[in-house]
């Protein structure tokens, strides 16, 4: 199951559609290629770019259409004192005393945002929390502890 809040699964199906009409898209380029000659696959490399572009992109169709059909819409709660999917976060690393303000977001995240998608592991590491308490873990390789400020 694959947890997504609702402006991201609607990214997710514009992403799945326009994913779709490059297809098709490439589907033409690659007919326009074959009108030159009788040997519309040898030698032809717009024929067989756009052959490898199709199979590319039809993988990754392939891929979001499945996350979409095990995917479930949460509405995150408009209140609570623990970091959930939905929530922003602020958190302070206590070895460098630096902040951060990010939201735990969907499983995926398609646009740029300040998101970090739920299965991150920092996201993994702080769900649950509540204000004031730390957690520890590894980030990049490193193991850092995070103190939790502040939750929206």
């Amino acid at each position: 199951m694959f947890y997504f809040l609702p402006e991201d699964f609607e990214d997710l199906n514009d992403q799945i559609e326009q994913i779709c009409e490059k297809i098709k898209e490439l589907g033409k380029e690659a007919g326009e290629s074959c009108q030159e000659g009788a040997e519309t696959w040898h030698d032809n490399f717009a024929f067989e770019e756009s052959q490898r572009q199709q199979y590319m992109w039809s993988n990754r169709l392939r891929e979001l259409i499945r996350v979409r059909n095990n995917a479930r819409v949460i509405q995150p709660s408009p209140q609570g004192d623990k970091v959930s999917i939905g929530r922003v976060v602020t958190i302070q690393d206590t070895a460098t005393e630096e902040t951060q303000t990010f939201k735990i977001g969907s499983y995926m995240i398609l646009k740029e945002k300040d998101e970090i998608s739920y299965n991150a592991p920092l996201a993994r590491m702080l769900i649950g929390a509540e204000i004031d308490d730390e957690r520890t873990g590894k980030i990049g390789g490193k193991q850092k502890t995070f103190r939790i400020l502040e939750i929206e």
